[in-house]
């Protein structure tokens, strides 16, 4: 194995340890803002139910990585070099851009920035690689599984759509229940 790589696998494993430590912070975020901000439940009780909910996430999320890592890009189309560099690229924006969010109290998913993540640099580099090889930009399609990535975001952009839907439902009856006797 040439010396680069030896030299990027080193990186890839920090990165990751940095990742996890980040991720899991923005995952107990999002779990105790709400409950902690509202003194519903005592501290103890927060802490147990956002461990029991981070070590959930960790257990069953495998699936949702799978998606993620298999159904954005075309590994075929990259040279190994091309997979590296993306990889860094998703882990180096990954521990910025969750840092970031969690620096300035805003709520973000690291599945969902994973996924944005890896389809932006694949795309990147898929315009690189057809400017450098003097391809026409109408194979981009074949770098990108644009199928199964607009299944993915379309499913994203849905469920948010929904869930801030339905949120404000469930918020305007409960309002409506206990607010105005």
């Amino acid at each position: 194995m040439e010396q680069i790589y030896v030299v990027m696998l080193v990186v890839l494993g920090v990165l990751a340890i940095l990742d996890l430590v980040v991720g899991v912070s923005n995952d107990a975020v999002n779990f105790l803002n709400s409950s902690i901000g509202s003194k519903a439940v005592s501290f103890k009780t927060t802490m147990i139910v956002a461990s029991a909910g981070v070590a959930v996430g960790a257990l069953f999320s495998s699936g949702m990585m799978e998606i993620a890592r298999s159904g954005i890009f075309v590994p075929s189309m990259f040279s190994f070099d091309d997979v590296m560099i993306i990889f860094l690229a998703v882990m180096i924006t990954d521990i910025l851009l969750l840092d970031v969010f969690n620096s300035m109290g805003l709520p973000t998913s690291t599945t969902v920035s994973i996924i944005f993540e890896l389809l932006v640099a694949a795309v990147c580099l898929a315009i690189y690689n057809i400017y450098t090889q003097d391809e026409g930009f109408d194979t981009l399609g074949s770098y990108i599984n644009t199928k199964k990535a607009s299944e993915i975001v379309t499913s994203i952009l849905l469920s948010v759509i929904l869930s801030f839907g339905l949120g404000s439902l469930v918020q305007y009856i409960s309002r409506l229940i206990f607010t105005f006797q």
